[in-house]
């Protein structure tokens, strides 16, 4: 059974979306800023190159650890499919639709050629989990490694409290590969 959604709780789906990018956006531009002295590079200007930059600071930061590493290029990886969602609606949005009959609200973007649409329910799940990222990215960048019951230690423990609280499809720790 379909859901029942309004065009008006469709098309506010529209400002939640734009309001967690934005959250995201500014925590990985403010991690980068205080990778650099404050200063925010030019290469870092849009969300995308916000976010690689954010990851390459990581990588390459003051405190490296696998652990680390591996949780700033899987999140950056994992944010791609809802920042491509993110980019086709605000750069190619052709339609809202309400619940209809047997057929699900969803948001429809035509983009370079390919249209792709996001229903209401899918919106949701990708909400809850991107609402996270803004402090991931904060404790990703700044938990200390060497302090008792960090969870930036590279252990199972710490991979499977990633995993469940933050949704990052972390590989086990003896099957990661070194960044």
């Amino acid at each position: 059974m379909v859901k029942d959604v309004s065009f008006e709780q469709i098309s506010g789906s529209l400002g939640s979306l734009l309001l967690l990018w934005s959250a995201i956006e500014q925590s990985a531009r403010a991690e980068v800023a205080r990778a650099n002295d404050g200063q925010l590079p030019k290469s870092a200007h849009g969300i995308a190159a916000a976010l690689s930059a954010w990851e390459a600071a990581v990588v390459s930061g003051k405190d490296p650890s696998q652990l680390r590493k591996v949780l700033a290029s899987t999140l950056r990886a994992q944010l791609q499919d809802p920042l491509d969602v993110r980019n086709g609606v605000c750069h190619g949005l052709v339609g809202l639709s309400a619940t209809h009959g047997d057929g699900a609200a969803s948001l429809t973007w035509e983009l370079n050629g390919k249209r792709r649409s996001v229903t209401w329910d899918e919106l949701q799940v990708t909400f809850s989990w991107l609402s996270k990222i803004p402090h991931a990215i904060g404790m990703i960048s700044n938990s200390p490694s060497m302090t008792l019951g960090s969870r930036m230690k590279d252990n199972h423990e710490n991979r499977e409290w990633w995993r469940a609280e933050y949704g990052l499809n972390l590989p086990d720790a003896t099957r990661s590969v070194s960044l």
